[in-house]
């Protein structure tokens, strides 16, 4: 008899630290959900602004040089006669200009004349260097971070009226080796050859922030 009950009691003892193992689990599963739920809650949200957006559909988004010509120094190019807002700088190799690099695309109807300038005087000679030039559509856009929350470029998408979705760190190139957005930091997009015929409007969207601006 006294063994059966000890038996009995045994048998108890087990199945109430079963019990209060289970109940454990699931208290410290519910302490590490809520402890989540406020780690996330805790992390601010993106907050940025738009400040302007424009697209110039006659923009120079390429320049090809097919032949240097002779007697240049490295230099600066601009559309002659000057306008347009077209600029950019060329490098040269044993007098032959070899390449160039477009620091503003300007905007035209058609594709401008380019005059080479010398940083140091130099005497060209023989044949003026040809080109080729390609026009497309760019949007320029300023965008400032006034939240606290440092933001990725693969977590920011452009639309153009609502479609074509495009990573932003596919449409921007930084001027520095980054891709991250920081707070109070203020980005100057210019978005080469954006699919945008017939377009109006910009839109940027990053977490559950989405911001819009009419193209100029």
């Amino acid at each position: 008899m006294g063994a059966s009950v000890g038996i009995g009691g045994l048998i108890v003892g087990v199945s109430m630290l079963v019990v209060f193992s289970m109940a454990y689990q699931s208290i410290a599963l519910q302490i590490d959900s809520g402890l989540d739920r406020i780690e996330n809650a805790d992390e601010p949200l993106p907050t940025f602004t738009m400040d302007d957006a424009e697209l110039w559909e006659g923009a120079v988004v390429d320049i090809t040089i097919t032949s240097g010509g002779s007697g240049y120094s490295d230099g600066t190019f601009e559309p002659d006669p000057n306008t347009g807002g077209l600029f950019g700088t060329f490098t040269t190799s044993g007098g032959a200009i070899d390449s160039v690099v477009i620091t503003s695309h300007g905007n035209y109807s058609s594709a401008p004349t380019l005059k080479f300038n010398c940083n140091v005087s130099c005497t060209p000679s023989g044949p003026a260097p040809t080109y080729t030039i390609d026009l497309g559509n760019v949007i320029y856009a300023n965008l400032t971070n006034t939240g606290s929350a440092t933001v990725s470029h693969d977590d920011m998408w452009l639309f153009v009226d609502g479609i074509n979705a495009t990573s932003f760190g596919d449409a921007f190139t930084s001027p520095i080796t980054s891709e991250l957005w920081f707070s109070g930091e203020t980005l100057s997009l210019q978005w080469l050859n954006a699919d945008v015929a017939g377009s109006n409007r910009l839109t940027l969207t990053a977490g559950s922030m989405t911001v819009s601006h009419m193209l100029a």
